[in-house]
């Protein structure tokens, strides 16, 4: 499946970076809440049925449900999308919630493909970067920018690589769909650390040194004046 991706971006809307940075522990606490659905489902079918492979549905929506849990727990206000998206004919409802300004949806799109928008006006003026309001307390606010986050299932019902994309027109079918950026989400255990370089200590060996040159010398002077 192709999509077109790296469409000149408005100037409003985030770079890949930026989106990175406003997100701040949302990434790391998706890989976990997904990664520890895909968990609940891989045991689930280990158990009810082993050696076999679950309906697409049921995988998707048991995984989502547990995800769901996890991240409300992690104090997201993560709940079912009320949109109904589809990708190769089958319904799933995603994950919706809305941080620092970015409403954000957790889809299934293998590869990193997004999903098409069937006839629904809504999920075109979300592909659109169309604003919409929602709650905070009981304030008001208005979105900034529209971001989805992309899964699949990995063999055996782990998790695979997650996506973050910047949606920017919708269409039907997968195909009819393009972004500004779509680019992998780096997993939490493999995100480098800074190498810490320990702090000299001081053991005295210079002054030692220091103090046998000195005697040394004073030896050598000593020796010399008679």
């Amino acid at each position: 499946m192709t999509q077109i991706y790296g469409l000149p971006k408005p100037l409003d809307l985030p770079t890949f970076e930026a989106a990175l940075a406003n997100l701040e522990r949302v990434p790391e606490l998706l890989y976990r809440g997904l990664e520890y659905g895909a968990y609940k489902t891989s045991a689930y079918r280990d158990a009810e049925f082993p050696e076999k492979r679950l309906d697409p549905g049921l995988s998707a929506s048991m995984l989502r449900a547990h995800a769901i849990e996890f991240l409300q727990k992690e104090g997201l206000d993560a709940r079912p999308d009320k949109c109904h998206w589809k990708f190769n004919d089958l319904p799933f409802l995603g994950i919706s919630f809305y941080f620092n300004g970015y409403h954000v949806r957790v889809l299934k799109g293998p590869d990193g493909v997004m999903p098409g928008c069937g006839r629904s006006t809504r999920k075109k003026r979300f592909y659109r970067q169309v604003a919409n309001s929602y709650l905070i307390g009981t304030t008001i606010m208005r979105s900034t920018a529209n971001l989805i986050v992309l899964w699949d299932f990995a063999q055996g019902y782990s998790l695979c690589q997650l996506w973050l994309a910047l949606p920017a027109n919708g269409g039907e079918r997968p195909k009819d769909v393009s972004a500004y950026w779509c680019e992998p989400l780096t997993h939490p255990a493999e995100q480098s650390v800074p190498v810490t370089q320990p702090t000299p200590t001081d053991d005295g060996l210079d002054d030692m040194i220091k103090t046998k040159d000195v005697a040394a010398g004073q030896a050598k002077r000593s020796s010399g004046a008679r």
